[in-house]
């Protein structure tokens, strides 16, 4: 079920010994398949709201061999995003240059699970930047690009994501390219436990 708590949860953590979310490392079959059934859950949800993407564009990088990482708060999973190593980003040309991280992030469902999606990217900013790259790149089917621009594009603009041009992938899909700056998010420790994941993959610029 997609679902959040608030902020009040985040400025709790300020104050609490342990943080209230936890980012781990997706790796057993049970712990990939409630991620699957998370994204399926996200894809139903987006499509009740008229933003109608295909369920295998956020299911489908999580049963191949990529690192899943899931967002946690009281054991529940509210957040998932997959990150893919040797991306191909040639489609990207002088926007994907670089050192950065191409990611697949189960996206927020406007006004559920805004919370969940703002935590990610605040930490997928910080991780990155911790890890001396400049760039988070995200890519979304541009299908119903048009549906998009309403909801979801402007839920995931309000998250901090800058939208480009789409263009088509060397497989013939045409996608929406999201790219995210990297800082440094000092306080963020304070509201997200760090996850035991293997060293960064990087994507080689173009």
């Amino acid at each position: 079920m997609v679902r959040t708590k608030g902020t009040h949860r985040m400025l709790a953590a300020n104050s609490s010994r342990d943080p209230v979310y936890e980012m781990r490392t997706m790796r057993t079959g049970a712990e990939r398949a409630e991620a699957t059934a998370f994204a399926e859950d996200t894809a139903l949800h987006l499509a009740q709201q008229a933003v109608d993407l295909p369920v295998g564009q956020f299911a489908d990088p999580i049963r191949s061999q990529a690192t899943v990482l899931g967002l946690h708060e009281d054991s529940v999973l509210v957040g998932c995003l997959v990150v893919h190593p040797e991306a191909d980003l040639r489609h990207w040309g002088r926007d994907g240059r670089g050192r950065g991280l191409l990611v697949s992030v189960i996206p927020p469902v406007p006004g559920c699970s805004e919370q969940a999606g703002r935590l990610l990217t605040l930490w997928l900013a910080d991780y990155a930047a911790r890890n001396g790259l400049e760039w988070v790149w995200w890519e979304l089917m541009a299908t119903s690009h048009g549906e998009m621009g309403a909801t979801l594009l402007d839920a995931v603009r309000d998250l901090g994501w800058e939208d480009l041009p789409a263009m088509r992938r060397a497989d013939g899909e045409q996608v929406v390219r999201l790219r995210l700056r990297a800082a440094i998010r000092d306080a963020l420790t304070a509201v997200i436990s760090a996850p035991d994941i293997p060293p960064t993959p990087l994507v080689s610029p173009p």
